[in-house]
């Protein structure tokens, strides 16, 4: 299964090192502007209102690409909304959702307002109308991306591939622009474009090439991508906007700095790094050990008669020193390789990247640890942001792991309709456990785990699936199992507040699980009768609810 684990630093080979000190990096301050969006819905009926009472407005974070961070505003009854989301750059491209209805607009501080008509909204191909901030930005866009779907081509990456195969990174790029930008320079042939506009559309194509190129170099093992092509073209500091191809072109470029470092795995940082993280952070050494402690700091070489000391300091605060070693060795490598407005992006990035994985303790401490050397204010923003969405929970994980800690076999109410098991059974008997709880229900089973995005997803969209059903007929089991520990698993579920009952079991129990779930993947969805006999062993997941609703009314 795929997940984080956190190596462990052999101390010997922090011994191999001479202290190197690192001075935090100084920053400015800076904080988010917002912009709010409102608008109305024209016609509104009470079909479309019950299909949809929300509206979704969505943006990017620069540090997780593949997370759109969504804010709902609810439909009044004459089909008005209205949200307040904060900004982080100062033009970002945000996403209007509305039922199987969505665009892309740009955002900057200040009063967006968006109309649209129910009775032409499956009509016409731009029913959206924009007033306020960028308004005719947002309408010519809305009209460029009527002409892009229409007449854009269907990317083929093997074709590009071909196209750049051989060629130097700096022709590649040349080559990748023109091929990204064709359908825009064949609308601008017949209409004149805004400025801004025309700088938001290029920006994007920078970015989009700037994936491919590092996709291109990690591929290759290419270690000169950004010596033969200037940065300037791949991940331009000073860029005003905040689009998801900018997003995902500094994810590729994570992707590629790590390429770089691979054979540096099993290589320790130096001896004063580790030095300078116990006397931060370990407060119960004996006074020979905090004396020769403050000597590594200050530049002694460690020698041999160390290793003992230092050894039985980790070993004693392993859960501590583990995150903060990792993240120490890990940036040691990566500034032998990357500018340090790259380095500057991957420290944040890696607090941003762990963040889902970790416990509320080490989430607390890594941002402790990391935030005070993110020099760039735009990322400490984006980071700021996603770590308080990560322990904005904390007093209800808090108030969950006061009610359920060590029972065995015995389901805890913890939150009103949230139910806890660590169950010790295994295969079948495991679902008879289920079927106790349901009490002649139907139960639909996902087995899940929080070390793994896709599952951690499939948990948020069995939530909203499980609020539309119920309760009554129905019975939610959530099956989790974690590499991590007990208490991310316990924390997850905490967080999403999914009703229904949530089960705890080890890996080789999970295994069972899923055997009899014919599934060769996690997550996996299952869906038992009333008698606990399968109905559908494969059956579809909370992310396809339609198929889900089908399977249902069949039964």
């Amino acid at each position: 299964m795929p997940t984080l684990r956190y190596k462990i630093i052999p101390v010997f080979s922090l011994l191999l090192f001479l202290f190197s000190g690192q001075l935090l990096v100084a920053y400015g301050q800076l904080k988010s502007d917002s912009v709010t969006v409102s608008g109305r819905i024209k016609n509104l009926t009470i079909q479309l209102y019950r299909q949809s009472p929300n509206v979704t407005i969505s943006r990017n974070n620069i540090l997780q690409a593949s997370r759109e961070l969504a804010r709902p505003a609810p439909l009044e009854p004459d089909g008005s909304f209205k949200v307040t989301l904060p900004l982080v750059y100062p033009y970002e491209e945000l996403y209007f959702n509305f039922g199987q209805i969505s665009t892309a607009f740009l955002a900057s501080a200040g009063t967006i307002e968006i109309a649209l008509d129910a009775d032409s909204l499956f009509l016409s191909d731009a029913p959206f109308r924009f007033s306020g901030a960028n308004a005719q930005v947002n309408n010519q866009l809305t009209r460029y991306k009527v002409f892009e779907f229409k007449n854009k081509p269907k990317a083929d990456g093997r074709q590009l591939t071909r196209k750049v195969e051989g060629r130097s990174a700096e022709d590649s790029r040349k080559i990748l622009t023109n091929e990204f930008i064709t359908t825009y320079e064949k609308y601008r042939e017949t209409h004149e474009i805004l400025p801004l506009l025309d700088q938001y559309i290029k920006s994007g194509v920078k970015y989009e090439v700037a994936a491919f190129l590092y996709d291109k170099a990690s591929a290759e093992q290419d270690t000169r991508l950004e010596t033969n092509v200037p940065i300037s073209n791949l991940r331009p500091a000073n860029d005003l906007f905040l689009t998801v191809q900018r997003a995902t072109a500094l994810e590729r470029f994570s992707l590629y700095a790590a390429s770089r470092i691979a054979d540096q795995d099993g290589r320790g940082i130096p001896v004063g790094t580790f030095a300078n993280l116990v006397d931060r952070y370990i407060r119960d050494l004996s006074e020979t050990e905090r004396a020769r402690i403050n000597e590594l700091k200050t530049g002694r070489t460690g020698t041999n008669r160390d290793m003992p000391m230092l050894q039985r300091i980790l070993q004693r605060h392993q859960d501590t020193l583990a995150k903060l070693l990792v993240y120490e060795t890990r940036m040691s490598h990566l500034r032998k390789v990357v500018d340090t407005t790259g380095l500057d992006y991957l420290k944040a990035n890696f607090l941003a990247t762990n963040l889902p994985t970790i416990e509320l303790k080490n989430q607390e401490l890594l941002y402790q640890h990391i935030m005070p050397q993110v020099g760039d204010p735009h990322y400490r923003l984006s980071l700021e942001e996603l770590y308080r969405l990560e322990v904005k929970d904390s007093a209800t994980i808090n108030a969950v792991a006061a009610k359920f800690s060590k029972q065995i076999n015995q389901p805890v109410e913890v939150l009103s309709g949230v139910t806890l098991l660590r169950s010790s059974r295994y295969g079948k008997e495991l679902i008879e456990q289920f079927q106790a709880q349901a009490q002649g229900r139907l139960i639909y089973v996902l087995a899940w785990s929080p070390d793994v995005e896709a599952s951690r997803l499939e948990l948020q969209a069995a939530r909203a699936l499980q609020e539309q059903l119920g309760s009554r007929d129905i019975l939610f089991v959530y099956v989790g199992t974690s590499e991590t520990s007990t208490e991310l698993w316990r924390e997850s579920v905490a967080k999403n507040k999914a009703k229904g009952l949530h089960v705890f079991v080890e890996t080789d129990q999970f295994d069972s699980l899923i055997a009899l779930m014919r599934s060769d993947v996690v997550p996996a969805a299952t869906l038992l009768g009333r008698d606990g006999k399968f109905i559908k062993r494969d059956a579809p997941l909370p992310s396809k609810p339609d198929e889900v609703l089908k399977l249902l009314r069949e039964k």
